[in-house]
């Protein structure tokens, strides 16, 4: 079953999960183009949204045979050789698919939480709408009316508290639960969510899994109300190692980040799992074998490494052809990476408008922060030409 739908366009994601918005919208999963036209999660229930009509025409879609135009992140990576969202979502719900068909009817089992943009970070591949850091970053280069709407509405969690009560009616199916953000260990309501599950003996059904930035460490408690899951995955989120680190992930320090990788390991219950994911993007482009060797260090359960395909000049199908010879001839041999190459070889997107951007976006950032990218990353200045 698992293997026909892994072949086929197929993706029960429209009938089985929901992604949560930062900005209070919903989409059928975190890579989709767009959201649910006109709803928010706390004016209408989980339920209601995954079945009106928009959802439908999507699933219809799936059942033509066709490819929506909103999923193009997951074509794009298939096409190039890489194992997507879609496929990975198939084999974690290959229990699930036992007896699902793309003619059932919608339930919801997988949530992905993106509780609004309360984040400590203003991470160089990031922006606004994932960071209220960045808001306000974004704000102080000039009049920006996107950062200041992204704010606003990535602050819904708090001016919506009801959520968390009504939230608990869509629950009752669950089995599989992201939170993300923002960073998710600074929102903490979604412990209130936990609770429930755990209070109404849901809870051993349930997968967690948690994407962090490694700066925050929730309080002890936690740890042990998360005993009661099924399971639950802690990734770190960790681009590059030392100076390198700290430029992408401004203001973290990378000493501290370790420091409590190496606590959330020492806490680890029965029913966790330690994962390091790292986003391979233009700026860590020439550090893979450093991030190999850092992360055989700390042996994770599990270490993915996913792509940044927004903003596009952070994309690394966007970089020149000599930056994709160089990093062919010394990283090909990387396994762990040998996917993400074949995507950044799929496609040549290296455009003079891209490269303006790109340089623009560097440029004004290191102004703000009194940084300087040719400084930290000096064999690839030489071929981006951010500083001349």
């Amino acid at each position: 079953m698992v293997e026909r739908y892994l072949k086929s366009n197929i993706c029960p994601l429209p009938w089985t999960s929901l992604e949560v918005g930062v900005n209070g919208g919903a989409a059928p999963c975190c890579l989709y183009k767009g959201q649910v036209p006109g709803v928010k999660v706390y004016r209408e229930s989980l339920q209601d949204i995954q079945q009106n009509k928009y959802m439908e025409n999507l699933r219809s879609e799936f059942r033509s045979g066709e490819r929506p135009k909103g999923c193009t992140n997951c074509w794009a990576e298939e096409d190039a050789g890489k194992t997507s969202k879609r496929m990975n979502s198939i084999y974690k719900m290959r229990n699930s698919l036992t007896n699902w068909s793309p003619d059932s009817k919608p339930n919801l089992k997988f949530i992905d939480f993106k509780l609004g943009n309360v984040c400590n970070l203003k991470c160089r591949i990031c922006g606004s709408w994932s960071s209220s850091k960045w808001a306000h970053e974004e704000m102080d280069y000039g009049d920006n009316p996107v950062a200041r709407k992204n704010l606003t509405e990535g602050g819904w969690p708090k001016k919506q508290p009801q959520f968390f009560d009504d939230i608990k009616d869509s629950l009752s199916d669950a089995e599989f639960f992201e939170f993300t953000g923002g960073e998710p260990f600074m929102i903490k309501n979604h412990f209130k969510i936990l609770m429930h599950c755990v209070e109404n003996g849901y809870a051993k059904n349930i997968d967690i899994h948690y994407n962090t930035n490694g700066t925050q460490l929730p309080p002890k408690e936690i740890f042990d109300l998360w005993s009661y899951f099924k399971r639950v995955e802690i990734a770190f989120s960790i681009d590059d190692v030392g100076e390198q680190f700290e430029y992408q992930r401004h203001p973290a320090k990378w000493r501290e980040v370790n420091q409590n990788l190496v606590k959330f390991k020492n806490n680890q219950t029965e029913n966790m799992e330690f994962q390091i994911c790292t986003t391979v993007n233009i700026f860590n482009i020439f550090s893979l074998a450093k991030i190999a060797l850092w992360v055989a260090q700390y042996q994770p359960k599990y270490f993915y490494v996913n792509t940044c395909f927004d903003p596009p000049y952070f994309n690394i199908q966007t970089l020149p052809n000599q930056v994709k010879n160089i990093v062919n001839s010394r990283y090909n041999m990387l396994t762990d990476f040998k996917p993400t190459l074949r995507f950044m070889n799929a496609e040549n997107r290296d455009e003079e408008k891209i490269r303006a951007e790109r340089k623009q976006r560097i440029l004004q950032t290191d102004k703000y922060r009194n940084e300087n990218f040719g400084d930290v990353f000096p064999l690839l200045n030489k071929v981006l030409h951010i500083y001349d």
